[in-house]
């Protein structure tokens, strides 16, 4: 390979995220209201820990690439997402039993793979 392939395939690697983790979510009291962030290829969470009961989420996508999220708890899905574009966002009504964490991940196939994951505690009832 030459020297302008390797750098070119290293400045691709490195600028797409590959491998980061997603940032730790943000402390702070149960809320019943989250916002996710969804970019290259990490999850921004608005908060750490869940309140049990309803909980409205909003995603948006402020990456360049499109991406989905999938919410799961104690292997049922809870929502789910349409594959967003840059900039769109959706709101999904969630019921969350307390206690169990929630799963959350990028469907889109090498997106969880490459960072795109997270974990949310769930407050006790």
């Amino acid at each position: 390979m030459s020297r302008v392939g390797a750098g070119l395939t290293l400045a691709l690697l490195t600028g797409c995220g590959a491998g980061a983790p997603s940032p730790p979510p943000a402390a702070g009291p149960p809320v019943s209201q989250l916002r996710v962030g969804l970019s290259e290829y990490r999850l921004q969470l608005s908060a750490g820990t869940l309140a049990p009961g309803t909980v409205e989420v909003s995603v948006t996508n402020t990456g360049s690439a499109r991406h989905d999220l999938q919410l799961v708890q104690a292997g049922a899905v809870l929502g789910a997402s349409r594959v967003l574009s840059l900039g769109e966002q959706q709101s999904l009504a969630l019921q969350v039993a307390a206690g169990a964490p929630i799963s959350l991940r990028c469907t889109l196939p090498g997106h969880a793979e490459a960072g795109m994951t997270g974990t949310l505690a769930v407050a006790p009832g």
